[in-house]
């Protein structure tokens, strides 16, 4: 029984938790390090890295027509003197994933091996809770004419940087960053999501080495596994984006401060 459950069940329980965690703002790293300590979900690298490619590909079926008419724009708009909104967008999105990265290699092996125990994850899943009520105050920092810029693209790339703690959120802090510093709520999750791209697109891409002594296991059942995975998560991006319309992204807060709050008692319980 045991060996039914984790070869054909856990996938798809990993598939969802994937699928809802890497888009909703609750820190898809901490809810995976938290689930660790009570059902192992390991179902190797394979299965991790086709996860990733699995959400990546919500993404750009989500955000498809603006990733085509930013493409296109930026063809069109090559070579050109005068203004060049597609090219500048893109520019700025660069500039983010740039921090980003910078900040998740500089810190990536002591996440690793130091920040991934419930204790910590409880704690910043509370520090989170934080960041996602701060998103009710649009346009505290007035940074933006509505529109990504230098400066924003800085701070949202460095916020993203910071998502590499288990326990914040990647989409939490980015699109709290941008309301804050004042750009449009329809444009803040589209910004999120297509800095994204890059992100999981790196991780992928780091964890390929690994894949060197790779067997591959029930390939049909992580494939359909990555289905699963890719379905949740589009409709997660959906449910994201009517939140933000209705100006009720912060909503997801209680729920991060309550599991927080759990974590820290049970971190304390099995000390």
């Amino acid at each position: 029984m045991e060996a039914i459950f984790n070869d054909y069940i856990s996938p798809f329980f990993g598939a969802i938790l994937q699928g809802i965690t890497e888009f909703l703002p609750v820190s898809s790293s901490g809810h995976l390090v938290l689930l660790d300590e009570i059902l192992p979900l390991d179902s190797g690298m394979l299965f991790d890295l086709v996860l990733h490619f699995a959400t990546l590909m919500s993404v750009v079926v989500f955000y498809w027509k603006d990733i085509k008419s930013i493409f296109l724009g930026c063809i069109h708009e090559f070579g050109k003197v005068e203004e060049r909104p597609n090219l500048k967008f893109v520019g700025f999105l660069l500039v983010a994933t740039v921090i980003t990265g910078v900040i998740g290699i500089a810190l990536k092996d002591y996440v690793e091996h130091q920040l991934r125990n419930v204790m910590i994850v409880g704690a910043l899943l509370i520090v989170n809770s934080l960041i996602l009520l701060a998103s009710r105050k649009q346009g505290l920092f007035k940074l933006s004419e509505g529109k990504l810029n230098l400066k924003t693209a800085l701070l949202i790339g460095l916020a993203q940087g910071v998502a590499v703690l288990p326990g914040i959120s990647r989409s939490g802090s980015t699109i709290t960053t941008a309301l804050l510093v004042g750009i449009e709520s329809k444009e803040c999750a589209k910004i999120s999501f297509l800095l994204s791209i890059p992100a999981i697109l790196g991780a992928f891409i780091f964890k390929i080495p690994e894949m060197k002594n790779l067997q591959i296991v029930n390939l049909g059942v992580v494939l359909a596994a990555a289905v699963v995975a890719s379905i949740v998560g589009y409709f997660c991006l959906k449910l994201l984006n009517n939140m933000l319309k209705k100006a009720n992204f912060y909503l997801f807060a209680p729920y991060c401060f309550v599991v927080g709050l759990l974590a820290l008692i049970v971190g304390i319980w099995i000390l």
